[in-house]
């Protein structure tokens, strides 16, 4: 099981926190610190970690975009490496993307927000030459924002969200998925929800959910205010996997009611039992 102590997910915080350098080999000393959890856990909490620090920094930095933009060019007219950008989003502590997105964001205000954003995902439509090459290597570069990572962490996801529909079938749960859902009329939908309840852990559950990410406090109280609060209402109890282990925290906290129940893994075997149902002999057919 990969269920983190309070404790030593406090330290794991603090380590990211204190970090000073390129976050993308933070993962790395990381992994040498903490041996005991996978690389895999620890990649999840450092993107957690990171992208809270710029959802509560992002506005100051648009305020001092001005500035951020002279930084940049200041440097381009002394040398026309391709990392400059990358240099200045370490010292901001931030993923490289953000700078980018700001920075072209100021440059080509009069631009729609949609063609700043494409010389994002595609920077051979940027005119400046050297700032198309800076955003390339730092879209190339960076593992915990930007559009390529957004679309490996959609590629993750549904990794173990099929993952989790072989191992439902292996297991003999007969299902519905979130598109049998969406076609009758539901909008907020489990990943799975069961044809037929079964006892996890001796708890009867109607549905499992998938997060191919670390949970941690702050994400798991918004996923069941946004998400499983509703599926437990309107299904009864259910599980939500967190493949990438959790804090033991969350496992107990009050959120989580009668309907939310912590793992981090598929059931196993033997923790399942399937409902059987005794119909009254007058309606079992005996010839």
């Amino acid at each position: 099981m990969v269920v983190v102590s309070t404790e030593q997910f406090t330290e794991i915080q603090n380590f990211i926190r204190a970090y000073d350098g390129d976050l993308n080999n933070c993962s790395v000393e990381l992994e040498s610190r903490f041996p005991e959890l996978s690389a895999i856990t620890l990649g999840s909490i450092l993107s957690k970690v990171v992208l809270q620090r710029v959802k509560t920094t992002y506005s100051r930095l648009v305020a001092k975009a001005g500035s951020l933009v002279s930084q940049y060019q200041n440097a381009a007219k002394q040398t026309p490496d391709h990392d400059i950008l990358l240099k200045m989003a370490v010292k901001l502590r931030i993923p490289s993307t953000v700078v980018c997105r700001i920075l072209l964001g100021k440059l080509y205000q009069n631009l729609p927000r949609s063609e700043v954003l494409d010389m994002l995902r595609v920077p051979d439509m940027i005119p400046d030459s050297l700032l198309a090459m800076n955003v390339s290597y730092c879209l190339h570069s960076e593992h915990m924002d930007g559009p390529i990572t957004d679309a490996i962490r959609r590629c993750i996801g549904e990794e173990y969200e099929d993952r989790m529909k072989k191992l439902a079938r292996a297991a003999g749960m007969v299902f519905y998925d979130e598109g049998d859902l969406r076609r009758t009329g539901y909008d907020k939908t489990p990943d799975l929800k069961l044809a037929v309840p079964c006892l996890f852990r001796g708890q009867v559950i109607n549905w499992i959910e998938s997060k191919a990410s670390f949970g941690d406090v702050d994400s798991h109280r918004r996923y069941v205010k946004d998400q499983l609060a509703s599926y437990g209402n309107r299904f009864g109890p259910g599980v939500v996997i967190y493949w990438f282990g959790y804090v033991d925290s969350i496992a107990d906290c009050a959120e989580n009611g009668n309907e939310v129940i912590v793992t981090d893994g598929f059931p196993e075997t033997e923790e399942i039992e399937f409902l059987t149902f005794n119909l009254p002999c007058s309606l079992v057919d005996t010839d």
